[in-house]
């Protein structure tokens, strides 16, 4: 049965802006020795805060956290305590309002993980000076081109797999058996022929040490399966870096219904192709590749030439509405458009989604955390749905203003035109 993430709960007039930090600081920590930040990956940067105060001391990193998708923060102390009545708590509280100061789209929507880190080895203000305290924040890291080249690879391997199946599967002769002998009393030996159904076995994903993972959800999958009545439709689908594992969904949901042509148009976006983030401009961002839906191998090879020629992701913006829009006027008949999107990264163009005039029906991908509100709007404004890996939110016309409701258990509120995601305030 289709469920439906809704409960509203009540109303209210104002809304606002304040961040939870009790949860976040309420935490259990994780004990080390001592944080050495010369072991940092490439991925990573810190933000220095002196012991016992919540000064930034590096603020200049704010950019790459204001153009970087964030998938954890780390906040680390030492356990020490010069006096029995300081309040580390207090503290802690302190330093995430100066970094929400420093950077407050990082707690718009927070999609990323947080850990506490308490570090032992200090027994003396001395020793402690010289120790780190601060941030430490992880990003989603950028794919190299060969990591975009192995993604690519990956799902052509796939879909020549996906062929050979087919293949086999029209087959009505097995082609494997095996001779089994046993003994009868009353007829003597008898041999058995036991036939097998050949298999191929798919390939093997990137092993990619943020991607694998990913490779077992089965957020495109699940939402196509439980919404077989979509109707001629484009299928629109971000290919940045980190989304193969649900553009392979893709390509398997359309190996499965290939006779029935229900999606007529296939549109992949990379956000601009290698094109500098200074010169991405809304509507104007390129890297917009379109197929007709005539064969999987057609379909493929546009989605893997999009891949490759993409920037590597990492970014927190892309360029889905241009998307939407291109492909709509390539097929202006089309009665909706299935968006697969990643919800971690924001619209580059979000101001422009009352452009769109055909419902929209979002599938986010590594919505796990909370879904970006952008995303509510978008399905709210062309009449259309979000889809996450448990649930088919629908009817987001229904909320009027001040209407708080859950989703996944994730509150949210609808207040002057837009979507809020909510969280628990600190008193």
């Amino acid at each position: 049965m289709k469920g439906f993430y809704f409960l509203l709960l009540y109303c209210c007039s104002l809304y606002s802006s304040a961040q939870t930090y009790r949860a976040l600081v309420n935490a259990e920590p994780i004990f080390v020795n001592k944080i050495d930040i010369s072991e940092l990956k490439e991925n990573q940067l810190y933000i220095a805060m002196p012991f016992a105060k919540k000064t930034v001391l590096n603020p200049n990193q704010k950019k790459q956290l204001n153009e970087r998708v964030v998938i954890k923060l780390e906040l680390v102390y030492t356990k020490y305590r010069k006096a029995s009545s300081f309040n580390q708590k207090t503290l802690n509280k302190n330093r995430l309002k100066e970094l929400h100061k420093l950077v407050p789209s990082l707690f718009e929507n927070r999609f990323w993980g947080f850990d506490l880190v308490s570090q032992t080895n200090g027994d003396s203000p001395e020793i402690c000076n010289k120790m780190f305290h601060g941030f430490i924040v992880t990003f989603r890291p950028n794919s190299t081109n060969n990591m975009l080249d192995l993604e690519a690879r990956y799902l052509e391997d796939m879909v020549e797999a996906l062929v050979k199946q087919d293949s086999l599967d029209n087959d009505t002769v097995p082609m494997n058996y095996d001779i089994k002998t046993h003994y009868d009393k009353q007829i003597g030996y008898v041999h058995d022929t036991i036939w097998y159904v050949d298999t191929i076995t798919g390939p093997a994903p990137p092993d990619f040490f943020y991607l694998q993972a990913l490779y077992n959800d089965t957020t495109v999958l699940g939402a196509f399966k439980r919404n077989t009545h979509w109707k001629n439709f484009i299928v629109v689908t971000d290919v940045t870096g980190s989304m193969s594992p649900y553009s392979a969904q893709v390509f398997v949901w359309l190996k499965k219904q290939a006779e029935q042509k229900t999606a007529q148009y296939f549109v992949f976006f990379n956000d601009g192709d290698e094109k500098p983030s200074a010169k991405k401009k809304p509507l104007e961002t390129g890297g917009i590749y379109i197929s007709k839906n005539k064969s999987l191998d057609a379909v493929i090879k546009t989605a893997t030439k999009c891949m490759k020629n993409g920037s590597g992701g990492g970014e927190h913006m892309e360029n889905d509405i241009e998307a939407i829009i291109d492909g709509a006027k390539q097929y202006p008949e089309a009665d909706e458009i299935i968006l697969v999107a990643d919800n971690m990264e924001s619209m580059r163009d979000y101001k422009y989604i009352k452009k769109i005039k055909k419902p929209v029906h979002i599938i986010l991908c590594g919505a796990e955390n909370r879904i970006n509100v952008q995303y509510l709007d978008l399905a709210r404004q062309t009449k259309g749905t979000i889809h996450t890996i448990n649930a088919d939110v629908v009817n987001l016309q229904r909320f009027k203003e001040g209407e708080h409701f859950f989703i996944d258990d994730k509150e949210y509120m609808f207040q002057k035109g837009r979507f809020h995601a909510i969280y628990e305030k600190f008193y």
